[in-house]
């Protein structure tokens, strides 16, 4: 039987901030007990992690699971109407509840955010080396020639040929996955620490969607900036992330390295949405459909994965579930874990 002691969420989350020596590093961003309610109905149960200089880290779930209201949380991104609650420290500072003259110089510079849709993100009647420049004076205070230049370069470095006078275009003379390249661009004016992707791959083709994923794994590695992608596909994440953080109902159901939790996962949900991916190979397979839905507004009194679980038994339905350590860097949100009864 493995040896599976309870660990707390905050703790689980930094297990995988540690060197081969065990030395702990010193995360760009720690997020604890991190609650979000808009109208007294929580969306955030209370989540807890941490990301590494030059980690890339993945969320992922279905949609609703609070993946993307994590990070506009953290970034004071929400609407007025929502309560927020816990901690997101940057160097110690605590963001939630932070004004908003000292979020707006956070957000863009050390920790920037790349929005879903590339093409409500960008202003349609602005040139793009305008809006490139505007987000260059905000965060390096660079004008004129000089901010013409670095745009240029900017484009230069996502990849967007002929950048000179890509500059003079409109969004709408350009693709989709070029427009997404300008998002990224405007993202890394700031020189950020960390990036927060959020679906950077919508509506994209799959062609395009493996060079922007590629894209982001390039500029991560060469720039030694955190990065956070949030999607629901766990191949594209994958691709990129070398940790990652299973969300099922506001809360953080599994945590470990890609491989391992690609090839071990220990939660019945994140054993579920590896069985909905097709393979790639081979011959074909009946893909497992997850049965009902996400809980919506009350969440059962256990375990919130219980009423859709094929392991579930009647104490998973009464007992709410802690994080498990199962082993240094894999921790999991299952009371039947431990004896092995959750396969």
């Amino acid at each position: 039987m493995l040896n599976t002691p309870n660990a707390n969420s905050a703790g689980a989350a930094l297990f995988a901030s540690q060197d081969v020596a065990g030395r702990r590093k010193r995360p760009v961003l720690t997020v604890n007990g991190l609650i979000v309610s808009f109208n007294g109905v929580a969306v955030l149960q209370g989540v807890d992690l941490a990301v590494d200089k030059g980690e890339a880290i993945g969320i992922v779930g279905e949609s609703g699971c609070g993946k993307s209201v994590t990070w506009r949380a953290v970034l004071g991104l929400l609407p007025k109407s929502a309560k927020v609650m816990g901690e997101a420290r940057l160097d110690g500072f605590n963001l939630v509840g932070a004004k908003s003259s000292v979020l707006d110089r956070v957000r863009g510079g050390r920790i920037a955010m790349i929005f879903q849709d590339p093409a409500s993100a960008l202003n349609p009647v602005h040139r793009i080396g305008a809006q490139i420049s505007e987000a260059l004076f905000l965060h390096r205070g660079l004008t004129g020639a000089a901010a013409r230049a670095a745009a240029r370069r900017l484009l230069d470095q996502v990849g967007i040929p002929d950048a000179q006078s890509r500059l003079n275009a409109y969004p709408h003379e350009l693709s989709g996955g070029q427009n997404q390249r300008v998002m990224i661009a405007i993202a890394l004016a700031g020189e950020p620490e960390l990036l927060v992707a959020d679906e950077p791959t919508t509506a994209l083709d799959a062609t395009v969607q493996a060079q922007i994923l590629l894209l982001l794994k390039d500029i991560q590695r060469d720039t030694g900036m955190g990065l956070v992608m949030i999607s629901h596909d766990l191949a594209a994440v994958a691709a990129v992330c070398d940790r990652v953080c299973v969300m099922y109902a506001g809360r953080l159901v599994e945590e470990a390295p890609t491989p391992t939790l690609l090839n071990t996962p220990q939660h019945p949900y994140t054993r579920d949405l590896i069985g909905a991916i097709p393979p790639s190979d081979g011959p074909r397979v009946r893909l497992t459909a997850i049965p009902g839905a996400p809980p919506h507004r009350v969440l059962p009194s256990g375990c919130a994965y219980a009423p859709r679980c094929r392991s579930a038994d009647g104490a998973c339905a009464m007992t709410r579930p802690d994080m498990r350590a199962i082993s240094a860097k894999h921790v999991v949100r299952c009371i039947r874990v431990a004896d092995g009864a959750c396969q």
